[in-house]
């Protein structure tokens, strides 16, 4: 007969629950919306968010695009924002900060008033009233000692309540516990029972469950009626208003997900909430157990399994919106507690969406407090924090779990791809990728959401396979604090890129192909001969390389590759871990965890070929180079850019068929094999491109920017400075493609074979101190050309942005009459119509000061009179240089004529002044009466 071996019973405290984390999260996310929703409500009483500029600008707000919007905006953003300052200001910098303010403070006086509430006298009555024996606190102090607690809590009695519960309220510092009468009707009866109830509740207790449980009800119950409230009301008011506005067509998307905000914001919170409250009862019971309750003494009422698909789906939704675990996973769980080491969909979903919230709406309203990017950068690190510590903690768990217990662990892809479809949909709901239409001008920047998502869990869940696996010491916090830290330092540099470039792409797409062009042209000069199929591949993939060569981002391509390269330098051991004996309880398990290592002699082996294959295709991109090669006069510009292009992609191509054989040799961390190899093959390619670039001129066929024989590191190393960042960079996503491709069709065949032949990992090779040198070598390395990519990142280069600019600001799109009309009106109402009163008001008195001149002073000109006001008149005039284009062609020309004759005419009649030139003085006036009578024509021609 063959014995059944029981699996491992898992320690629930092995590794941090993360429940808190998951509490710190909602409570940020429910702080930070406070102020970004009261700030668009506040906005709109203090004028913001008003088209008169933009109107003013010539753009359409019903245009549907937003790059057909950011276009008028860029071409006179000097001016765009002057107008706003004046006309259209925001609220004033601490009412967005008020309001936090005023909801932490409500929050903290309800958080103690509410334990009073419910304490109160009429309601409850003090256990003392009824235990007149003390036989119910001599039990309650058995109980309070076996849960390691000090003493006692205030224990209350609630005599009305007939259910045979208790429940906990207060704080972590002053618990109150309430017994419901039926508890106690029961005490005798059941004595099991109300063990098992009490030391529950004081289970929450211990595990500091009631200050951030009671923190999150009140902070939510005071966001409803401070922010939700106020916000909703607002703009179901404001909508009548808005439908009946010439801009509805561009507001209907806005304001549609203004609506939609607050729907998911409370959908969002309710459900999270209700998550952890449910994992939190589970804890609980679980600890009750260590403490020797009996917890089938209580009264599970079970229901009937659900029969057919839509009763087992509808019974999965209804469970969403419980605060407390059906009896059945109770009691499951109090055998197996695999559900708390599992990673579940809403979680992770709930994560992803939460996270794009707290990063919009902060960064909406913390840069008018505190000026400069800075802000950005620390709500960036946050979100990634919080991010990290939720789903990061979770992939531990369930990898520990799985890998203790003998089962598979899991790979985290699906996990990644509820995260970030969460990430998309948070995206979806703000009107940050999307204003004024339904979706972004380019949905399928979207899948970078997604993908980031699926890249931060597949990394995070192999990498704590690997250290789960490999580490040898009596807990695993450190490893699982390393992993961690890495993967916060990744998901900080994808917040900071998608905050700043993605954002950027996916709202307004990239320039065109043709702008593109012009740029390279105007920047790097015409190409030499006929090479327009390269113009347009770099002109095409130029923008989406933006922002990836930063110091940021290549600190986190370093951390991806260095952290589960480290795990090579450990010591193979042939017993299992104390940490993991520790975490077993009180199964032992005889066996030590496989420890295979990542890197293998044949892994080794193809990132050495790798190399050699980098070395080859720049020498053969060099020889190329050479059949083309302009006069030594013409090597830089358009040759040297097409030149570092090609170097890019052979060294890329290589570090990407490097990783793809690594990952059909790999058995197993497929991901980590793959982007170890992708880098080292990267850094050993740069490596030799440095030598090859220092020694042109040495190879004749290899010849491309020099002439000669010469030695030249430091020219080299400005050629190997320019491309480093990106070739690390896109060597790690090539990493990830391979690995994606190659588990795909491992997959796949394993699916069509039924035995599916894997290779065997093999010892790791060499010696302990040779794969600790090697690692050093490699770390040292990678760390050096970070810093000098760095360098080279911060270095000045080329201004794209005003090119950009001058590509974007080109925007002929067709008006209504009625938005022109409009747009007329607020040229004149938004610094138009001040223009011509100042100056019109500086004609009328230099027309009387010429007068009285005539008149009284023989015609003798007084530079007292004269030159300050022909001073104000040059200044009007350089002021409408400065202000908005007339929105029609014709009154363009004219309003350009004005400037040039009122500020001429200013100049020359100051100068005649200085110089007493009476005939320079009869001409400026005659100029400066041409500009009178030119903005009376722009007058007549827009009329107000």
């Amino acid at each position: 007969m063959q014995t059944v071996v029981p699996a491992p019973r898992i320690d629930e405290r092995a590794m941090g629950a993360g429940t808190t984390v998951r509490f710190i999260l909602l409570l940020t996310l429910l702080v930070v919306s406070s102020g970004s929703m009261m700030q668009v409500v506040a906005s709109r009483f203090y004028g913001g968010f008003g088209y008169g500029c933009l109107l003013a600008a010539g753009g359409d707000p019903n245009q549907g695009t937003n790059r057909a919007v950011s276009a008028r905006i860029i071409a006179h953003y000097d001016a765009y924002r002057a107008c706003v300052d004046r006309y259209e200001p925001a609220a004033p910098w601490w009412l967005p900060l008020l309001w936090p303010v005023l909801l932490v403070t409500v929050a903290v006086a309800l958080f103690w008033c509410l334990p009073l509430w419910k304490a109160r006298r009429g309601r409850v009555v003090p256990l003392e009233a009824i235990d007149h024996d003390g036989e119910i606190r001599r039990r309650l102090e058995d109980f309070a000692a076996a849960a390691g607690l000090a003493r006692v809590p205030r224990t209350v009695v609630d005599p009305t309540a007939v259910t045979t519960d208790a429940l906990v309220f207060g704080s972590n510092r002053r618990p109150i516990v309430c017994l419901h009468g039926g508890l106690l009707a029961c005490m005798t009866t059941n004595p099991n029972g109300f063990r098992a109830a009490a030391m529950h509740e004081f289970a929450h207790i211990r595990n500091g469950d009631v200050t951030i449980t009671y923190a999150t009800i009140v902070v939510w119950r005071v966001f409803i009626a401070l922010v939700l409230l106020p916000y909703v009301t607002w703009y179901l008011t404001a909508i009548p208003t808005s439908v009946r506005s010439p801009f509805w067509a561009g507001e209907a998307a806005f304001a549609t997900r203004g609506m939609l905000l607050s729907v998911f914001m409370i959908l969002l919170v309710y459900l999270a909430r209700s998550d952890v409250l449910r994992s939190r009862e589970i804890y609980a019971d679980l600890a009750a157990l260590r403490w020797g309750a009996d917890l089938r003494s209580l009264t599970f009422t079970v229901s009937a399994p659900a029969r057919g698909r839509l009763q087992q789906a509808l019974g999965s939704f209804v469970e969403l919106w419980r605060t407390h675990p059906r009896w059945a996973l109770r009691r499951d769980a109090v055998t197996d507690p695999a559900a708390l080491f599992g990673v579940q969909a809403l979680p992770m979903f709930l994560t992803g969406a939460a996270a794009p919230l707290i990063d919009t709406q902060a960064a909406d309203y913390l840069p008018s407090i505190a000026k400069g990017t800075w802000m950005v950068q620390v709500t960036a690190l946050v979100v990634a924090g919080l991010v990290t510590g939720v789903a990061g903690i979770a992939l531990w768990r369930a990898v520990a779990h799985a890998v203790l217990t003998g089962r598979r662990a899991p790979s985290g892809v699906r996990a990644g791809l509820w995260l970030g479809a969460g990430g998309a949909v948070g995206e979806l709901v703000l009107n940050r990728i999307v204003v004024q239409r339904w979706l972004p001008d380019h949905p399928v920047v979207l899948a970078l959401v997604l993908f980031a998502g699926v890249a931060f869990a597949w990394w995070t869940a192999q990498c704590a396979q690997l250290w789960v696996r490999a580490w040898p010491g009596r807990t695993i916090r450190p490893a699982m604090l390393l992993g961690l830290a890495a993967a916060w330092l990744v998901l900080f540099s994808w917040f900071a890129w998608w905050h700043s470039n993605g954002v950027l792409l996916a709202s307004t797409g990239t320039v065109d192909l043709a702008g593109m062009r012009w740029i390279l042209q105007d920047i790097y000069g015409p190409s030499p001969g006929d090479h327009p199929a390269m113009l347009s591949a770099i002109g095409a993939v130029w923008p989406l390389l933006t922002g990836l060569d930063q110091p940021l981002v290549l600190s986190a391509v370093m951390a991806l590759w260095v952290v589960p390269l480290l795990a090579w330098t450990l010591r193979p051991t042939t017993s299992p871990p104390c940490w993991a004996l520790g975490s077993l309880g009180e199964v032992s398990r005889r066996e030590a965890l496989d420890q295979a290592l990542p890197l293998r002699r044949r892994v080794l082996l193809v990132a050495l070929l790798g190399v050699l294959t980098c070395w080859a295709t720049v020498a053969v991109v060099m020889g190329y180079m050479h059949t083309w090669q302009p006069p030594p006069g013409d090597r830089g510009g358009f040759y040297g850019l097409v030149y570092q292009a090609w170097v890019l992609v052979a060294l890329v191509a290589a570090a990407a068929a490097a990783a793809v054989a690594a990952s059909i040799l790999a058995s197993r961390y497929r991901l980590l094999v793959a982007l170890i190899t992708a880098e080292v093959v990267a850094l050993g390619g740069l490596a030799g491109r440095f030598v090859l670039a220092g020694a042109d001129g040495c190879f004749q066929p290899l010849n491309t920017m020099a002439t000669r024989c010469h030695w030249l590191p430091n020219a080299a190393w400005i050629l190997v400075q320019a491309i480093t960042g990106y070739v690390l960079v896109l060597a790690a996503v090539a990493a990830f493609m391979a690995a994606a491709t190659v588990s795909a069709v491992r997959k796949v065949r394993s699916r069509t074979q039924s035995t599916a032949p894997e290779l065997y990992p093999g010892r790791p090779h060499g010696g302990l101190a040779m794969r600790r040198a090697c690692t050093a070598v490699l770390c040292a390395a990678a760390v050096a050309v970070t810093l000098a990519a760095a360098e080279q990142q911060s270095s000045s280069g080329p201004d794209f942005s005003s090119k950009v600019q001058q590509v974007m600001g080109v925007d002929n799109v067709a008006v209504s009459a009625e938005i022109r009309t409009l747009q007329v009106k607020a040229w004149w109402a938004h610094g138009g119509w001040d223009l011509q009163k100042r100056y019109k008001t500086d004609a009328a008195r230099l027309s009387a000061s010429l007068k009285d001149a005539a008149q009284t002073r023989h015609g003798d000109i007084d530079p007292s009179i004269f030159g300050p006001l022909c001073a104000h008149m040059g200044q009007i005039a350089r002021d409408a240089g400065r202000y908005f284009q007339a929105p029609d062609p014709e009154a363009q020309v004219l309003w350009q004529t004005f400037i040039t004759q009122a500020d001429e005419g200013g100049r020359n009649c100051q100068k005649s002044l200085d110089q007493e030139n009476a005939d320079l003085f009869l001409a400026s006036m005659t100029e400066l009466i041409k500009a009178g009578s030119a903005l009376e024509s722009v007058i007549a021609r827009l009329p107000r």
